[in-house]
């Protein structure tokens, strides 16, 4: 059962406006995000910083992760941290992606306010 759709289902007329004027605002944030990232990415200044810092991380974290879950005993609380130092690498060492992820969202909330 979904709840949030019994939750949006009773909200009053003026609750409904303060949702769409808060996904108008994600949009307008979003955009902004979205346009920020695309200059970035284009920036001489960032592909030389990408090379020469971030390119390796998302190899020496798996290959960190690898090693530590192939040991005899298994540090779990150091295996979940690499795990969640890989997933940020993933997500943001790649502008493309991270760029791609808030798209994803912004057409999200484009639905919404469209279903409005």
């Amino acid at each position: 059962m979904n709840n949030s759709k019994i939750i949006f289902d009773n909200l009053t007329e003026e609750e409904d406006i303060d949702r769409i004027s808060f996904l108008q605002k994600q949009q307008g944030e979003l955009s902004q995000i979205i346009e920020a990232i695309n200059r970035v990415e284009i920036n001489e200044d960032w592909q030389k910083l990408k090379r020469l810092v971030l390119d390796g991380v998302v190899i020496t974290l798996e290959r960190q992760l690898s090693n530590e879950a192939s040991r005899k005993e298994v540090n779990a609380p150091e295996l979940y941290r690499l795990q969640g130092q890989l997933v940020w690498a993933k997500k943001y060492a790649d502008l493309k992606k991270l760029g791609e992820f808030f798209k994803q969202s912004l057409e999200n909330i484009k639905l919404q306010l469209k279903h409005e």
